[in-house]
């Protein structure tokens, strides 16, 4: 159960209220001593945390034989919940960046560690372009999937497809490189492969949505994102005319 307290925890429940909830699955139905003894916490732990359950529809109540009885309708709230919350805070963005736009414009770097920071980098390519955008990219891998589970990879390429992220890549003669540039149009890519031994670093760089990432693939993954205009206007040009001289 330690594991599925630890989900429900990353969810935001408290560990106390993740206990009731497991608690509260496991015995159906019951009242406040029920749960208490279930979850092994004290009853005034159980009064003070069930209305918050409440108030957000993952526990309901009612009352028979006098006595207040509690359960969980259905779990599927949990997930509607999310739902709700992502909208919500959709909703909230234009208004966030509206002000955010006021603030003088500052460079902003952020670091990103470990496999764990791999994919916070990586989404944020996919947050900060629109639809029908373009991401010019470096990388100097031909051993791709040392570096990234293919999983994951698999799930990005998919989802930057969907949003019809176009990304022109130039990189080093591989497999894998073939590979791209075989499932370009599926992909929604674009190819120049260079001879390897013209390549001679293992890393990646991300050129996109005035941000400029700096990636190392050693050492369990180091990223830098430079979010900054004119860095972003400087990286761009000098990749197009690459790009361009490239057959």
């Amino acid at each position: 159960m330690q594991n599925l307290e630890q989900s429900l925890q990353a969810q935001g429940f408290s560990d106390k209220a993740a206990k009731i909830y497991i608690a509260l699955l496991q015995i159906g139905e019951g009242s406040v001593i029920d749960i208490a003894k279930k979850a092994e916490l004290k009853r005034t732990t159980v009064y003070n945390i069930l209305p918050d359950l409440i108030r957000q529809g993952l526990v309901e109540s009612t009352v028979k034989n006098k006595h207040h009885i509690f359960f969980i309708d259905d779990v599927r709230r949990l997930e509607l919940d999310a739902q709700e919350k992502v909208k919500s805070v959709g909703a909230l963005l234009p208004q966030l960046k509206a002000i955010q736009n006021i603030l003088p414009q500052k460079p902003k770097i952020t670091f990103y560690e470990g496999v764990g920071g791999m994919k916070e980098l990586y989404q944020d390519t996919l947050d900060s372009m629109q639809h029908g955008g373009t991401i010019l990219s470096y990388t100097g891998l031909t051993d791709f999937f040392d570096m990234m589970p293919k999983e994951y990879y698999a799930w990005y390429v998919e989802e930057r497809a969907k949003k019809k992220i176009l990304i022109k890549i130039i990189a080093p003669d591989s497999p894998i490189t073939r590979q791209w540039a075989k499932d370009a149009v599926k992909d929604v890519r674009q190819m120049k492969i260079i001879p390897s031994k013209d390549f001679r670093f293992k890393g990646d760089t991300e050129i996109y949505a005035n941000k400029v990432a700096l990636i190392s693939y050693a050492e369990n993954f180091l990223g830098v994102i430079i979010e900054s205009k004119e860095i972003h206007e400087m990286q761009k040009t000098m990749f197009e005319l690459l790009w361009d001289s490239l057959s």
